[in-house]
């Protein structure tokens, strides 16, 4: 999928999130968020590993076009998150009618450096509601 096409599909969700925005690489996009509230020791907190690897789990089923909602997320935290921005990389292990299974990595970056500092796997469930889906193409 091309990254013009990528960007108008999420537009709608990331117009209202601010705080997260979209790379691309060879591999697809990353999902990215600046420490615009760090934790008392000035480092991305457990809280926000778990929300920037669910948000790249959702945005990765609506890029194709399979909107779904979390069902569960296990994440693993490998290192203090002591930089500027926070990426997840999310990609799918699993697509099935009932659950989508996915494997975030999660990294923290200052400058040009980057270091993985947690693994998420996240469980999706697709969304099957007409109302919602009805909703979801609304925006």
């Amino acid at each position: 999928m091309q990254e013009q096409e990528i960007r108008k599909k999420l537009k709608p969700v990331l117009d209202n999130h601010p705080y997260i925005s979209l790379e691309f690489d060879e591999k697809g996009f990353i999902t990215v968020m600046e420490n615009f509230r760090p934790n008392l020791l000035g480092n991305f907190a457990g809280g926000d590993m778990a929300y920037i690897a669910n948000a790249a789990a959702g945005l990765l089923c609506l890029a194709q076009d399979t909107p779904a909602e979390t069902a569960s997320i296990n994440i693993e935290c490998l290192e203090r998150g002591d930089g500027q921005h926070l990426l997840a990389h999310a990609h799918i292990v699993k697509l099935g009618n009932k659950l989508i299974r996915l494997r975030v990595d999660v990294y923290v970056r200052n400058g040009l450096e980057q270091k993985l500092v947690a693994i998420a796997q996240i469980n999706m469930s697709p969304i099957h509601n007409p109302n919602i889906l009805t909703l979801l193409n609304q925006l």
